[in-house]
């Protein structure tokens, strides 16, 4: 009986190991098309929200964090179909956390000395 299931286990495995044309990576070189926005009018973008939408990681907020945000990486995109600039401010360091004249007070992972 646990033989049965072994070998249907073993034709699922196989039919999804399977890849389409389409799933097989293509060569950087090939012509890409160019990107439009269509209809969409992505030269202003404004992000408001709470802490995912600033950046805020690892229990802080900082520089890496912030470049690695949801509203950074949608503007990133729509620059390439013709978006405007986006501008973020940005913290003025990457260490996060509680600082004091330009040393950790407070690990920003951990919140202790």
């Amino acid at each position: 009986m646990n033989l049965k299931y072994i070998y249907l286990f073993l034709i699922a495995v196989s039919f999804t190991a399977c890849n389409d044309l389409e799933d097989v990576s293509r060569e950087d070189n090939e012509i890409k098309p160019e990107l439009t926005s269509g209809t969409a009018n992505f030269s202003t973008f404004v992000s408001v929200g709470n802490s995912l939408t600033a950046g805020f990681t690892d229990n802080a907020l900082f520089i890496a964090g912030q470049e690695n945000s949801l509203p950074n990486i949608l503007a990133g995109r729509f620059a390439l179909a013709g978006g405007g600039d986006f501008v973020q401010p940005l913290m003025n360091d990457n260490i996060g956390g509680l600082i004091a004249g330009g040393n950790p007070i407070l690990n920003p992972e951990t919140g202790a000395n």
